[in-house]
């Protein structure tokens, strides 16, 4: 599998965890007496299916990035880098954009 193929299936795992969540959440209570629309055993099986293939293809996605060298680093090193930047990048505009507010008096 390539390493866009993984990515994007780690996506499209995600998402499918997220819509999950939903419906688990919407099946949690139930008035006494009632069924839920779903039943919460089944929704935690498939969970556990989606759970442990997300965390497959993350050790996969994780080992190419660590083995795949460009200009000398590492994609690791590089995704590091990137996540530091755009976090100090985040912090810089909003410093930017509090010092630009005008106080009004």
């Amino acid at each position: 599998m390539k390493l866009a193929e993984a990515l994007n299936l780690r996506a499209d795992l995600q998402k499918r965890i997220a819509q999950l969540k939903l419906r688990l959440l919407a099946n949690a209570k139930v008035q006494e007496g009632d069924t839920p629309a779903e039943d919460p055993t089944l929704l935690l099986q498939e969970l556990d299916g989606y759970t442990a293939q997300l965390e497959m293809l993350i050790r996969q996605i994780n080992k190419t990035n660590n083995s795949t060298v460009v200009d000398g680093a590492s994609l690791v090193d590089m995704i590091a880098r990137k996540d530091v930047l755009t976090l100090k990048i985040s912090i810089l505009r909003d410093f930017v954009q509090a010092a630009a507010n005008k106080a009004d008096r």
